[in-house]
């Protein structure tokens, strides 16, 4: 068995990494468009299925609200989850240098962890409104609960965000 000199280790790691390096650059040109028109083609159903979930009560009832209620409400989901593949197609499908991947991920969860936010409100307000419409008082302290629940990750996401700002400081300018 021969005994390689430290140049050709050196050389063999050399080789191994830059085939490594190859591998993740060819892994991520597939699995993030794949991964991006996932969510969109599942984006675009949602929206489709609001659009009949509002038209449905309107044509065979002529309950406007009651379709707008349901429309909206897998509308937020729809707009949930385009966010999600602009997200991941927008952060992951750039390559740049390391020391930006904490920004990137940092900035794609602050926008993410927002539209959430975003969403379980308006879901908490139509369920506001459903209830109200039905007189099921009783009922409201579900929306309530949502409602403060989204304040509690709101406020995870304010902690999350001032933490995580020294890691982002590139020299004297914040990103």
């Amino acid at each position: 068995m021969e005994s390689k000199s430290a140049t050709e280790l050196e050389r063999d790691a050399e080789i191994k990494g830059l085939s490594l390096d190859w591998l993740i650059v060819k892994t991520r040109q597939v699995i993030v468009p794949a991964f991006t028109l996932f969510f969109l083609g599942f984006a675009l159903l949602y929206a489709g299925a609001a659009m009949i979930e509002f038209l449905r009560p309107v044509l065979s009832e002529g309950k406007i609200i009651e379709g707008l209620i349901k429309g909206l409400h897998m509308g937020v989901v729809a707009l949930a989850v385009y966010e999600l593949a602009h997200i991941v197609y927008q952060e992951y499908d750039t390559l740049g240098p390391p020391e930006a991947m904490v920004w990137r991920i940092r900035r794609g969860l602050i926008r993410f962890v927002s539209v959430v936010c975003t969403a379980l409100v308006l879901e908490a307000l139509i369920m506001v409104i459903k209830y109200s419409q039905q007189d099921l008082v009783g009922f409201l302290y579900y929306p309530v609960a949502i409602i403060v629940a989204a304040a509690m990750l709101l406020i995870a996401l304010g902690v999350f965000t001032r933490l995580s700002v020294s890691l982002c400081e590139t020299g004297n300018e914040r990103v």
